[in-house]
């Protein structure tokens, strides 16, 4: 290899292929490794007891050394556990050494120096892994697989394969189908997926599958092909759903956003934008009412801002929430009145994003806009990037090289001064750019009205307001442009800014392009869940939380006392009636396996309620009160008159009926210990 000119670069481009390509075969090896001593064996061993012929076990073996025998091509020979598992450790350290020779590799690359001796350890390391691998593979199908397919049925190598793939991120995943659009042809490829669907049935994987580019969607009614006829495998794009014309953006913007529901911010923010000519506590305690109008003074300069915003934060009737909304509502004033202060109106020109908010500037406009003009939606963003048809984003428009913006161009989305407003996580201190839900420095573009909202949840506030014209909810997978709250840009969603002028900092720590969602917090661990097709909180499947394929949930791997119930969070809270799948809110998972939100779970046993409210079985172990129970039947014996009572009762905890002594106290199970019976009939023990 002559090192030298463009030979450098080509070696360089080349060992950055060969090492990633590298990464994903080491990844897929783990998760094959991992399957088989965590799940296959295990499997086997409690279906054979060690020996798939039914023999007698050895009780001289360990549990996890037992050779489980086999007929191979007519003759009996045996499978040693111990022996697989020393070929995935063999074959651990050879990934481990060809992970260091690539390390050396890049380093003499960048060094300049001779590689010639690295490729050749490397090339004979190479080869060495692959027949080691192959003889593994070969030795999985023709050992290992017989006795799968022998001793469990089909439902239960389903039941395997789900609780295998419930373990596997969608990197992981990924990877996997990156190696098979690589390796395998089309009908395997197929074959592959169709087993994994069986697996995953009842969940969004399929979804997740086409959201992500891995196979098409599903055809229309008019394309649509016959229903046995599998659907073909291939990496391509996902459809876009396209927006809504431009000119038809007539709707008025919402008022206020607040994070509280529609019933306790009527409270609040009676006056605010209800026509309501009552004063409300925040426009007492700040001098301005922010919607109508009516405001006693100007807000011009930042230290008449900061003065508000004190007298808010100061409000001993507000809460946190409602303190951050009522600052936001203020800023959007603000930055609409300073933008008149420019010396044009908003509807004359496009304006620049950021305003500023120094002591110098002046203005006659009050705080608070009309109605009228506060609704118009007539102000296109700073700048506007689009992608054309071979997919790369361009500049389409831009107000720093347009002398006038040009209203009859109807493909330039125009929006509110305050949907164009930057909103802020932390509130009156306006320092982390975001909303109260979430820290971000973008805004959602609705796919359907194309009003700018901070989240889906902010969507989702506005629509418990008391307005007339509503948004449809946000469709988070449906989201195809972003505003980056910087620079003021509408562009293609994506996990940064592309304005070159802007800061290139990524819109949040952790994106996912799949549920366009944003979350900057430090202190959040996000994971997006393949199964689920949503993201969630937690380190991720396979480290600290596995997905269940029968409950179609996330589950935490400390939970060895899971109970599986089919869709679990697929309906509502049995308490409050709000759906849990897509909740925000913390959930607590009862001993029977049933779901509530944690608050509501709260209120529930405050109430003296020790039962699910579904099934009627005990919410978690009650050992100790049947205890304390026991102890009152012994200190309080019955009369006379009852100590020949029988009662016939049913136990809602272990599903058994029985008869015990009867006592007012409550009536034991027979069978279970429990107290938490009902009783079906009483008689005389004669």
């Amino acid at each position: 290899i002559q090192q030298n000119g463009n030979d450098d670069n080509s070696v360089a481009n080349l060992e950055k292929r060969v090492a990633g390509r590298f990464k994903v075969i080491w990844s897929v090896f783990r998760a094959h490794s991992a399957a088989e001593d965590e799940f296959i064996w295990p499997a086997l061993r409690s279906k054979t007891g060690g020996r798939a012929d039914g023999s007698p076990r050895d009780e001289q073996l360990k549990p996890h050394t037992i050779p489980v025998e086999v007929e191979i091509n007519g003759d009996e020979g045996s499978v040693d556990q111990e022996e697989y598992e020393e070929d995935h450790a063999d074959e651990e350290r050879m990934f481990r050494r060809m992970d260091e020779l690539l390390a050396e590799l890049r380093a003499g690359i960048v060094a300049g120096i001779s590689i010639k001796d690295m490729v050749k350890a490397i090339d004979d390391l190479a080869l060495s892994l692959s027949k080691h691998l192959y003889a593994h593979l070969e030795k999985e199908e023709t050992q290992c697989m017989p006795l799968v397919v022998k001793h469990l049925t089909k439902s239960e190598i389903t039941d395997l394969v789900g609780q295998i793939m419930g373990k596997r991120s969608s990197d992981t995943i990924a990877q996997i189908m990156t190696m098979a659009v690589q390796n395998l042809n089309e009908n395997d490829r197929n074959e592959m997926v169709v087993y994994m669907k069986q697996a995953m049935v009842g969940t969004f994987f399929e979804k997740w599958l086409a959201m992500s580019g891995w196979m098409d969607e599903k055809p229309s009614a008019k394309d649509a092909k016959p229903a046995n006829e599998d659907q073909k495998i291939g990496k391509v794009g996902t459809a876009k759903r396209p927006l809504k014309p431009d000119n038809l953006y007539d709707e008025s913007s919402k008022r206020f956003k607040t994070a509280t529901n529609g019933k306790a911010a009527a409270k609040t923010v009676a006056c605010l934008g209800s026509g309501d000519t009552r004063t409300c506590a925040t426009c007492e305690s700040s001098g301005v009412c922010l919607a109508a109008g009516k405001g006693t003074g100007d807000v011009t300069s930042q230290v008449e801002l900061e003065k508000l915003i004190r007298a808010i934060v100061s409000n001993p009737e507000l809460g946190p929430v409602q303190k951050q909304t009522t600052i936001q509502g203020l800023r959007d004033s603000v930055f609409k009145s300073n933008l008149r202060a420019t010396g044009s109106a908003v509807a004359s020109a496009p304006v620049a994003f950021h305003t500023s908010l120094d002591d110098s500037a002046t203005t006659t406009a009050t705080l608070a806009v009309a109605p009228s003009t506060r609704s118009r939606r007539i102000t296109p963003a700073s700048s506007y990037y689009k992608k054309n048809t071979n997919g790369e984003v361009e500049l389409v428009w831009n107000s720093e090289s347009a002398s006038q913006f040009p209203h009859d161009d109807k493909t330039i989305p125009l929006f509110s001064p305050s949907e164009l407003a930057p909103t802020y996580h932390d509130g009156a201190n306006g320092a982390v750019l975001g909303c109260p839900h979430y820290a971000r420095a973008c805004k959602l573009r609705h796919p359907s009205s194309g009003r700018l909202y901070t989240c889906r949840l902010c969507c989702e506030q506005e629509r418990e307001m008391p307005m007339k014209d509503k948004d449809s909810p946000l469709d988070r997978y449906a989201v195809t442009e972003v505003l980056c709250m910087r620079c003021g840009a509408l562009q293609p969603a994506s996990d940064r800014c592309v304005n070159p002028k802007c800061d290139p900092k990524p819109f949040a720590k952790y994106s996912c392009r799949i549920c366009s969602l944003y979350d900057d917090n430090p202190n959040h661990s996000v994971y997006h869940c393949p199964y689920c097709n949503v993201c969630r909180l937690g380190l991720g499947l396979g480290i600290d939380y596995r997905h269940c394929m029968r409950c179609n949930a996330c589950v935490s791997l400390e939970d060895d006392e899971h109970q599986c119930v089919p869709q679990k969070l697929q309906g509502t809270c049995p308490i409050c009636h709000d759906g849990m799948f897509e909740s925000t809110e913390p959930l607590r998972g009862l001993k029977c396996g049933h779901v509530m939100h944690m608050s509501c779970f709260s209120m529930y046993v405050r109430g003296q309620n020790f039962t699910c409210p579904l099934c009627k079985k005990s919410i978690e172990d009650m050992t100790e009160y049947f205890a304390l129970l026991d102890a009152a039947v012994r200190m309080q014996p019955m009369p006379t008159a009852y100590t020949s009572t029988i009662s016939n009762i049913y136990c809602q905890d272990c599903n058994e009926t029985g008869q015990t002594q009867y006592h007012f106290v409550g009536c034991k199970c027979p069978h279970c210990g429990s107290y938490n019976t009902r009783e079906l009939g009483r008689m005389q023990n004669r």
